[in-house]
């Protein structure tokens, strides 16, 4: 029998555009190469459409691929794990199914993705959920071969039966610049946008409220 993953996307861009389901697509494919099935489900839409969700995650495996939302998960996501938890409620399964998460985040410091997936493990012990672990990145999404490499190492653990292990973790956790680097060029961003829009530095700096 084929073992099943379910990619739950978070990112309120879908399916198509956002870095949450080209995070998850990579780890899908090494799924995929160990002979998964998987399927791909945007959380948003889901909800909008009235989805069961109980009934979609009936898999061996679900993946959580969300961004980050100020310290937290999207609502759309956390409404999910609400109605998930409701539904499962009291189910007596042979079996559980297994849950796993990727939060991302624009920081440089992958631990501001902390307090998110600590949501998910306990969403995944009140739900009867088996937790298998998590991967937190940062950096926006900027291309590393670190970060490659945990995708699939993540990706090749889950397919295989194995959280994801604590030294990809570790690893994909480490900041992709270093910090001074990273708030220079955070500035010099914001200095070229607000040229663009005919403000001046001493815009950037005005405190008005400030007495």
């Amino acid at each position: 029998m084929t073992n099943r993953a379910l990619l739950l996307i978070g990112s309120p861009k879908g399916l198509e555009a956002s870095l949450s389901s080209r995070y998850a697509r990579a780890i899908g494919a090494r799924l995929e190469r160990n002979g998964w099935a998987v399927e791909s489900l945007h959380v948003h839409r889901a909800i909008e459409a009235g989805d069961d969700l109980v009934a979609r995650t009936a898999v061996e495996l679900v993946l959580l691929v969300a961004p980050l939302y100020v310290d937290s998960l999207p609502a759309p996501v956390i409404d999910a794990f609400e109605r998930m938890a409701a539904g499962r409620a009291g189910r007596e399964e042979t079996t559980a199914p297994r849950l796993a998460a990727l939060v991302h985040c624009g920081f440089v410091e992958p631990k501001q993705n902390e307090t998110a997936i600590e949501i998910c493990r306990q969403f995944a012990g009140a739900s009867g959920f088996e937790w298998f672990g998590a991967l937190a990145l940062g950096g926006g999404g900027i291309p590393s071969r670190r970060v490659t490499r945990a995708l699939d190492e993540a990706g090749d653990a889950l397919a295989k039966g194995f959280p994801i292990p604590p030294e990809t973790r570790r690893r994909a956790e480490r900041p992709i610049m270093p910090r001074l680097l990273y708030i220079l060029g955070g500035n010099l961003m914001w200095r070229r946008s607000a040229k663009r829009s005919g403000l001046s530095k001493e815009d950037l700096l005005a405190a008005p409220y400030v007495d």
